[in-house]
């Protein structure tokens, strides 16, 4: 059975991401197109939807004239949330560059795998970083001159960005650029522990903006409406609300660097924010946080949740801090954002929505046979937004994709027929999902086992309810001559904090065992270990109600 979209579907044209969100639309014809747009939200500057235009366009000719870039080059971008991220975005696009944007809290050999991965030509990062990106370029011998800066100064020989804009704006639209070129390679984890390039196009961008725009008539936006930008702008869910749809859709956002709760209440209560994209560890904060009472947060009238679902338990405690409506839905960085999502009304509670126009979805059992209504089983898509493919690894786009186009996500659940909408139940896949950031259980077992004590490891994702996330836990065997305590928990918490990221740490702990379940074939058996954690939680239950 194949599950189709029930809202109309909706034409997309064949053309560049650069030009299409540069002409002329029902909103940006109705809007002061000099009013404030991209608004940095301590400092009060701001940037309008025509400046962004003009400077962009100067930008693309820039990047080809005077820095030699090409089209289909790739240009790696690091950094926390610019004000004038838009303006670098889109001016790659207008010069028919592929942008490969990152976390700028990697470690060395993180960002090392994303340059060489992508092959980037050029890269853009904030000075801060340039100690450890410098130690990369130097080895891998991408030049000074090929290394760019979010500012106005130059350091170590790398320039600002803006310092190499043409003279002359770029033509839209632009001439050999298709809607099936690649704009960006976003990077996703991948089960065996390195990230994949995401091969995402211009037409997908495209497909996804206008999606969003149609998938709710009611939804389209006031004309007063403000934005609040705290997401990533190099996550696939920030990029899309915050960057693109915000600027198709003329809609000021109000730019935080970093996610700090007092501020974001404090810019909600100054700048009267009416729309927060969020993710479920943020609305526990604004549910339950003491500080949030000290501001008025009445202004927001939707906020849209996603990377994971939402508990009614949490959506109840949320609705009393802040009366909004909340709409949440379901994606992935290989479908360019949601391709699921509630109305501007919600749905049932727990449920992920209906289908975006044009997608398609289909469910099958562990047979790999498809199955009907309120049956359970894995989500395949097929459709306008879903990925060209991952970037020069035949093997995972041949394990990701059928023969006949569609796109297997990992994760299990299904439509229900009495609310005619969908559920996520569960993943498939290994992977570890803390606060919307992908965590690969083998990176980090990996990483445990390069260290001399540990025998054998397991990590899992345990739920923590009180922050609305998974968390890494990592279950450890040590070598007979160790001692199995909290002195050498911490020895491996420490080695393993030193080595990853900030969401890869293991919140979760470490706890030891005498051996780790395996198959015959020797892998690891790791819903038997999800088993001890549901038995652990339902201990800790029973211990609360005694």
């Amino acid at each position: 059975m194949i599950y189709k979209a029930t809202v109309p579907a909706i034409p997309i044209p064949d053309t560049d991401l650069f030009s299409f969100l540069l002409e002329s639309n029902e909103f940006n014809q109705s809007k002061d197109l000099n009013s404030p747009l991209n608004i940095d939200g301590e400092s009060g500057k701001s940037l309008s939807w025509n400046y962004i235009r003009q400077q962009s366009s100067l930008l693309a000719t820039g990047w080809k004239q005077n820095v030699g870039l090409s089209k289909g080059d790739t240009v790696a971008i690091f950094a926390p949330n610019q004000i004038d991220h838009a303006i670098l975005y889109l001016s790659l696009l207008g010069a028919q560059c592929t942008i490969s944007p990152g976390n700028p809290a990697y470690t060395e050999a993180e960002f090392e795998h994303q340059i060489t991965n992508c092959r980037a030509s050029a890269l853009v990062t904030v000075a801060g970083l340039l100690p450890v990106l410098l130690n990369i370029t130097d080895k891998i011998g991408l030049p000074r001159s090929k290394i760019f800066l979010f500012g106005d100064k130059q350091v170590e020989g790398c320039r600002p960005y803006h310092s190499i804009k043409g003279t002359t704006e770029v033509s839209a639209p632009i001439q050999g650029s298709r809607g099936d070129d690649v704009a960006f390679i976003c990077y996703s984890s991948g089960t065996t522990g390195l990230a994949k390039g995401v091969m995402l196009t211009h037409g997908n961008f495209i497909a996804q903006i206008l999606q969003s725009v149609r998938v709710d008539p009611e939804n389209e936006g006031d004309a007063d409406d403000v934005i609040l930008g705290f997401l990533p702008f190099y996550h696939i869910y920030g990029l899309t609300s915050l960057v693109f749809n915000a600027y198709y859709k003329v809609t000021p956002v109000i730019i935080m660097a970093r996610y700090d709760l007092e501020l974001l209440c404090q810019l909600v209560e100054k700048y009267k924010v009416t729309l927060a994209s969020i993710v479920p560890p943020v609305a526990v904060h604004l549910a339950k946080a003491p500080i949030v009472t000290k501001y008025n947060l009445s202004s927001i009238r939707l906020i849209g949740c996603g990377a994971a679902p939402l508990s009614r338990e949490h959506i109840e405690a949320l609705a009393k801090r802040i009366p909004a409506k909340l709409v949440q839905g379901y994606g992935m960085t290989e479908t360019t954002s949601g391709v699921i999502s509630q109305g501007v009304e919600g749905g049932v509670a727990g449920s992920i929505g209906i289908l975006s126009p044009n997608m398609e979805c289909k469910i099958i059992n562990t047979e790999g046979k498809e199955v009907g209504d309120d049956q359970e089983g894995e989500f395949l898509f097929r459709g306008p937004s879903i990925m060209k493919g991952y970037y020069n690894n035949d093997k995972a786009n041949a394990e990701t994709f059928t023969t006949d186009g569609w796109m297997r996500t990992g994760d299990v659940g299904k439509y229900d027929s009495k609310s005619g909408e969908f559920f996520i139940l569960d993943r498939i896949k290994e992977l570890i999902k803390f606060k919307g950031f992908q965590v690969a259980p083998a990176e980090l077992e990996a990483i445990l086992t390069g260290l001399d004590i540990v025998a054998d490891c397991c990590v899992v994702g345990l739920y923590d309810e009180s922050q609305a996330t998974e968390i890494p836990r990592a279950y450890v065997v040590v070598q007979p001559n160790v001692e199995a305590n909290e002195k050498t928990a911490k020895l491996i918490n420490d080695y393993v904090t030193k080595n990853v990221t900030n969401y890869k740490k293991l919140r979760g702990g470490v706890k030891f065992v005498s051996a780790i379940p395996k198959s015959p074939s020797g892998k690891i058996l790791r819903r038997e270990v999800k088993e001890w954690l549901k038995e652990e939680q339902k201990q800790i239950a029973i211990r609360a109600r005694l």
